[in-house]
């Protein structure tokens, strides 16, 4: 059960399942009933009113009133604080004016104006457990003292038991150590015996008057003897008070009789009681773990947690896959490389992929599910955010970020990428057409495999469907392709991609990879066919929709379009989009991403670039490269962006079509004042450095649109 300590509460559990103890508080402890409980005076009203028997007594504001109250009950009394718990100040059995001084005056320093004065109970001290207003656990609480062998002395036999390696001076301690104090003097000589006294053999002698653990006592589990009467008390004693876990002190003769019978009160219901009495009592009792049971109820601690890794499309496939959450009804979240969202509202514009971005929509107590991307930075600095993922999916492995910490080659990628699916316990889904996936796929433990193909013939995923497998393709029908669903030779033709505003009726075949994955991961949840035709039919490639993926803005007179396209997979799909578009003026580019980490992207991807651009503004993302091994020297950004610019010469593009601005806001700026009428111009940025710029040379809001 995923367990968290916050300010000295544990919470148990993730999102809207998740509960708070503080000790023995829960999160749903009233308030009202926790004052009420502290109030002993007024508990002890309450409970009289609905038929509990409590001891007579009322509060003496001073001394005279309490000598006053004493004679109206008759002795022996009981002094209290009347709004302390533990047994603080608590003074028993008192029999004459002397005592009555003392334990007034001291129970006033602790309470001031608040002592409670009540007609001694006798019968022994039983702590019973009323939890959801059953009784679960009764124990008989024994005072701190020592017993008798016959031949040694008080203080030595307080010695042996302080031996014991549960006895501490901490108030954690499961057993307290018992002092020779003036307490334990006092009870001494109320019963004729000193610190050097030998009491006989069997002789229990009591060192505390009262039996609490926090002040030495020990404890006797006695749940099988409680009469049907004594149980009734403590449940309607926790009932009236509103309490969702009590603790009741019943004092009786015997607790296996009823109290009609043979008399007994309740003299105290604490609304935050320990569990030590308990514990002790029958140690091999789980009481913790039934107490969760009961709060839990059959329910689980867990919200279903989808993740998502690969090269390309984590973000995309992730945010389709919350927004088929949301309309199935659930309130989801989501944290990507480009920011969280708690269902539609942006929590963090900060890349929040893996662990960081999992606990906070985990710890959120409005979640009902979430979607996590787990990219490879993630996954080698920070680990997994959850013990297990009910689904997980590895869209791809492609060539970007090898050499970076430590990762040699794809395959090495590919291995630790699969981390995730092992981590998988419902289903897993994999690239049927990437081989790397395929060959790291089988790891998994989870037995079922959701295959994933843009083709219906892909080998891996005809040969998976033949045995009987699930797989998610595209099926061409009538006017286009349409999403199918298959298993065990059953189909559900799920919905034609043209209604997914996303895909740009299938002029971003990659948005139509990233709906097949987003639905697979929304199948292996059990989620509904109409939540996933509802959730891509609303999924589009606006900012507010999916911020710095495939962003068209239209400007003044020209075109943007925002992506974040940083690696040669992501920008040969961009530049076959570009390639397209009808375009009446220039095609312009303005790099801030492609090649920071690596020079052989900048050399790969010249050639396609010029072909598919005319004008460039060439600029860079500093922080990475500086740290880029390639790029190392006295001048890092003016290497990278010097061998970038003659990259582009070398391919034919003319020096005056080509401008240098190191400054990543200033080179967006530039991009967008060099615009003219009828161009297309692409920024490849962090949407969320570009966007303000673009908003102030537009002059309105884009995310919120």
């Amino acid at each position: 059960m995923p367990v968290v300590e916050e300010c000295g509460a544990i919470r148990l559990g993730w999102g809207r399942q998740a509960e708070l103890f503080d000790s023995s508080f829960t999160g749903r402890t009233s308030q009202i009933a926790t004052r009420l409980a502290r109030n002993k005076h007024l508990a002890g009203q309450l409970l009289a009113a609905a038929g509990v028997p409590v001891p007579r007594g009322a509060l003496a504001a001073n001394l005279d009133a309490a000598r006053r109250l004493t004679e109206q009950l008759g002795w022996p009394v009981v002094v209290k604080p009347a709004n302390l718990d533990q047994g603080l100040g608590v003074i028993p059995g008192i029999c004459d004016t002397e005592t009555l001084t003392r334990a007034f005056q001291a129970a006033d320093a602790l309470s001031p104006g608040a002592v409670l004065v009540e007609r001694h109970v006798s019968g022994a001290d039983h702590r019973m457990l009323v939890v959801g207003g059953r009784l679960l656990m009764a124990t008989r609480r024994i005072p701190g003292g020592v017993t008798g062998d016959g031949r040694c002395r008080i203080g030595e036999l307080v010695e042996r038991v302080n031996a014991d390696p549960l006895r501490g001076s901490s108030k954690r301690s499961l057993l307290i150590r018992i002092a020779i104090d003036d307490e334990a003097r006092a009870c001494l000589a109320e019963q004729g015996l000193a610190e050097d006294s030998v009491p006989e053999s069997g002789r229990f002698v009591p060192l505390r008057r009262t039996a609490n653990i926090s002040t030495g006592g020990t404890a006797l589990d006695v749940t099988a003897r409680v009469h049907p009467d004594n149980r009734l008390v403590a449940e309607r004693a926790a009932r009236r008070l509103g309490l969702d876990i009590a603790g009741v002190d019943f004092l009786c003769p015997d607790i296996g009789r009823s109290w009609r019978e043979i008399g007994g009160a309740v003299c105290e219901v604490n609304a935050q009681p320990g569990f030590r009495p308990h514990w002790l009592s029958d140690p091999a009792r789980d009481i913790n773990g039934e107490i969760v049971d009961w709060l839990y109820r059959g329910r689980t601690p867990r919200i279903p947690v989808a993740a998502v890794t690969g090269t390309n499309g984590k973000t995309t496939t992730a945010r389709m896959l919350q927004r088929i959450w949301l309309a199935a009804g659930r309130h989801t979240g989501v944290c990507t490389t480009s920011g969280s969202w708690i269902g539609d509202d942006l929590i963090s514009s900060h890349n929040q992929a893996g662990l960081f971005g999992a606990r906070m929509l985990l710890e959120d107590p409005t979640m009902e599910a979430a979607v996590v991307e787990m990219p490879r930075q993630a996954l080698i600095e920070q680990g997994h955010p959850c013990d297990r993922y009910d689904v997980a999916a590895l869209l791809n492995v492609q060539d970007d970020h090898i050499g970076v910490d430590g990762i040699r080659d794809m395959a090495h990628m590919a291995r630790l990428k699969a981390g995730v699916l092992e981590r998988a316990t419902r289903a897993v889904v994999l690239n049927a057409e990437d081989s790397l996936v395929m060959q790291v796929g089988g790891n998994s433990p989870v037995s079922r495999r959701i295959l994933v193909a843009a083709r219906e013939e892909a080998p891996a995923l005809a040969e998976h469907l033949r045995r009987g497998g699930a797989g998610v393709f595209l099926r061409r029908m009538g006017d286009g392709p349409w999403i199918v669903l298959a298993e065990k030779g059953a189909e559900t033709v799920l919905m034609p991609v043209a209604d997914i505003p996303a895909t740009m009726r299938g002029q971003l075949p990659f948005n139509e990879s990233n709906a097949l994955f987003a639905v697979a991961l929304a199948w292996g949840l059990d989620l509904p066919p109409v939540a996933m035709r509802a959730g891509l039919s609303a999924f589009t490639n606006s900012p507010r929709g999916n911020i710095g993926r495939y962003n068209f803005i239209e400007a003044e007179g020209f075109r943007i379009l925002l992506d974040f396209g940083h690696n040669p997979d992501g920008v040969r799909a961009l530049c076959a989009l570009v390639d397209k578009l009808p375009v009446a003026g220039r095609r312009r580019l303005l790099n801030l991403k492609l090649g920071n980490r690596h020079r052989a992207h900048l050399d790969t991807m010249a050639p396609l670039l010029a072909t598919s651009f005319g004008h460039f503004v060439l600029g860079c993302d500093p922080a990475y490269v500086r740290k880029a091994p390639d790029w190392q020297g006295e001048d890092p950004l003016g290497r990278m962006l010097d061998h970038g610019r003659r990259c582009l010469w070398a391919t034919g593009v003319a020096p005056e079509a080509i401008a240098l601005e190191a400054d990543p806001a200033l080179a967006v700026r530039r991009a967008l004042e060099g615009a003219q009428s009828g161009d297309l111009l692409v920024l490849l940025a962090d949407p969320w450095l570009a966007l303000p710029v673009i908003e102030q040379f537009l002059g309105r809001r884009l995310l919120e649109a």
